[in-house]
């Protein structure tokens, strides 16, 4: 959001991402850590964010983003963006428009 105009819709789902370790013939996975990656597609006639756009938060940055997200905001490329949470049925029909799937 921008003020009171809707300028994206943001998607944020959390992944396990693992380190592979080991030579190739004894390849094993170790190290999981529960990330949140986000997608963001543009909507309207606004400029302020890129048509689409996607991101992973880090273990060292999710502390500050996680309350971000609580407080309503969200930070692209050093502007903030206010952040409202669609309910159940919006985020259905939003997975939708988009063509998004949930794993």
């Amino acid at each position: 959001m921008d003020g009171n105009e809707q300028i994206g819709v943001l998607v944020i789902r959390v992944t396990t991402w693992w380190t592979r370790e080991g030579p190739f013939w004894r390849r094993r996975w170790v190290n999981p850590r529960e990330l949140p990656e986000w997608a963001l597609s543009g909507v309207g006639p606004a400029q302020q964010v890129p048509d689409f756009d996607d991101g992973i938060i880090f273990d060292e940055d999710l502390d500050e983003e996680l309350a971000d997200w609580a407080a309503g905001i969200f930070r692209l490329r050093g502007q903030q963006f206010g952040l409202a949470w669609l309910g159940e049925e919006e985020v259905d029909a939003a997975h939708r428009d988009h063509g998004w799937t949930i794993d």
